[in-house]
């Protein structure tokens, strides 16, 4: 199993991305409300993370090798609200289902 940080937020939620249904978010709230540079609930998190990723179809930027498993690393950059964001995210083959958001600000 991949280490993760123990500060990580879950959330369910229930979409389809790259072909795969994602049941859950796990949000590093701390680095994504970095410095006060927002102040976004694990919810306000998901609703955007959903709004721009829900369908579609992403090569990852990065990969990377934790023994046996792996991360694939997305980044995404979209609008939500008039607002735009970038959003940087993985998805590791011990969690298959899970999203885990690792940054997301306003550009």
């Amino acid at each position: 199993m991949i280490s993760r940080p123990s500060n990580l937020e879950s959330i369910s939620v229930n979409f389809e991305f790259n072909f795969q249904r994602i049941t859950c978010l796990e949000i590093d709230l701390v680095h994504v409300n970095k410095n006060g540079r927002s102040k976004l609930t694990s919810k306000d998190v998901a609703t955007i993370v959903e709004s721009l990723v829900k369908s579609l179809i992403l090569t990852a930027s990065d990969e990377k090798e934790f023994g046996d498993e792996f991360c694939s690393y997305f980044v995404k950059r979209g609008e939500v609200e008039s607002i735009e964001y970038k959003l940087v995210f993985c998805i590791c083959s011990d969690r298959p289902t899970t999203l885990g958001v690792i940054t997301l600000h306003r550009v």
